[in-house]
């Protein structure tokens, strides 16, 4: 189930700056990793499973279907368009790692690279707020929303996204780990 993506290489060149003609296999490997291990992540392991079974088994509705045209689907677009701004310049192959420079072209500096990175990754954080602020106002019709189970993903528990923390390094912000 781990290779059914909830969005499409089109959603992401539809609604951001990315250009048309970049290849979907190179943008659905970033779209599972963000859905994978950040979405996953958000929602935790039966709210996660519990939107994939009802997305592909055509039967998202109500707050469900909410939270995904709504939440979850910008957010993903965000998350995914971060993890391709993170490799797009590079090549990998058997000979090794390559910056990527097209014919009559010039690449831009990592200054930029890294505020195009830094601008989509606030976009993101911005939407899993959304996300996670839209679960919490209607928690009584997200049972599968929970926090404590061993051994699965767990939703995030992120008190506060800025200012100081008061845990020491070795503590963390999540029980039976």
């Amino acid at each position: 189930m781990n290779d059914k993506l909830l969005i499409t290489a089109q959603d992401m060149l539809t609604v951001t700056f990315l250009g048309g003609n970049i290849d979907e296999a190179k943008l659905n490997p970033c779209i599972l990793d963000a859905q994978d291990y950040k979405l996953r992540e958000t929602l935790g392991d039966e709210l996660y499973n519990k939107i994939l079974l009802d997305y592909f088994g055509g039967n998202l509705s109500g707050y469900y279907l909410t939270l995904y045209n709504d939440y979850i689907k910008r957010f993903l677009v965000s998350q995914s368009a971060v993890e391709f701004l993170l490799i797009a310049g590079y090549q990998v192959t058997n000979g090794g790692i390559y910056k990527h420079v097209p014919q009559n072209s010039q690449t831009v500096g990592t200054v930029a690279e890294n505020s195009l990175v830094k601008n989509m990754k606030m976009k993101a954080e911005v939407g899993e707020e959304r996300l996670l602020r839209y679960l919490c106002l209607n928690l009584a019709e997200f049972p599968e929303y929970v926090y404590q189970y061993e051994n699965i993903v767990n939703p995030i528990k992120n008190p506060s996204k800025g200012g100081f923390s008061f845990l020491w390094k070795s503590q963390s912000t999540q029980k039976n780990w």
